[in-house]
């Protein structure tokens, strides 16, 4: 049977903690996400750093998800989680992030290898990914082409939590093989940087795909909320159609 959380007349308890008495007041959001997913409390470098994460993620401007949400809060203003659950539907790798594939991938380079090994093993893979067409996720980025400060602010939690380091390191190796063998910058984006600190913290990748849509939930509700207060939607509506207009 699920264990999740219980509830009776007087109590409710979640992964074994009492709601009231443990959990409001005494614990972070970022901690209490780690509690109902992973089934344990975390401790307080792990916990950090997933708020890092989600302070990450939140929000990134005007990207397709957004504009997806304000048009579709445009249309139903009545439907909150409509425009919210819309812009979700819409995010992806190009604005959301692959971390969850990034995390795949560099659990792979250091499973198969070894600290000697693994500069040879990321090199040879680089090499037959490009050969393939295969797209290195977690690397790139159609904004910040030359280099993504948030990676170097996570990092710095990172060392300032004293969190394992191995996969961020197998990540900034495939940075520099990737631009090695392309003959220019192709920097390690956030999404590269939140799939190697989960698996550095010895979290399944699932779970760096579920802080991405944890936190732009956030992202997307402040997004419908200002278009309530400050429209936009409409004039994005009625630019696209006069273009289309003229166009036909």
């Amino acid at each position: 049977m699920p264990g999740l959380a219980d509830a009776s007349g007087d109590r409710i308890t979640i992964q074994g903690f009492d709601l009231t008495e443990e959990l409001i007041g005494g614990t972070s959001f970022a901690a209490m996400l780690h509690l109902l997913t992973i089934g344990t409390m975390p401790g307080r470098s792990i916990e950090s750093m997933i708020d890092a994460i989600l302070v990450t993620l939140a929000e990134h401007g005007l990207t397709p998800s957004a504009i997806t949400a304000r048009l579709t809060y445009h249309g139903a203003p009545d439907s909150l989680q409509g425009a919210v659950a819309a812009g979700l539907l819409g995010a992806g790798p190009a604005f959301l992030g692959t971390t969850e594939q990034a995390a795949e991938v560099l659990a792979r380079l250091v499973r198969d290898s070894t600290t000697e090994t693994r500069e040879q093993l990321v090199a040879e893979s680089v090499a037959t990914w490009l050969r393939d067409g295969v797209v290195i996720p977690g690397f790139g980025h159609p904004i910040h082409r030359d280099g993504d400060n948030r990676v170097a602010a996570l990092r710095r939690v990172q060392v300032d939590q004293g969190l394992p380091e191995e996969h961020f390191l197998t990540a900034v190796l495939v940075e520099n093989a990737l631009s090695d063998a392309k003959g220019r910058t192709v920097p390690m984006n956030a999404a590269g940087a939140i799939g190697a600190i989960v698996s550095d913290m010895g979290l399944p990748p699932r779970f760096a795909r579920g802080l991405s849509i944890v936190a732009r939930s956030a992202g997307l509700l402040a997004h419908v909320i200002e278009e309530a207060e400050y429209p936009i939607a409409h004039r994005i509506w009625e630019d696209t159609r006069s273009r289309s207009s003229r166009h036909t």
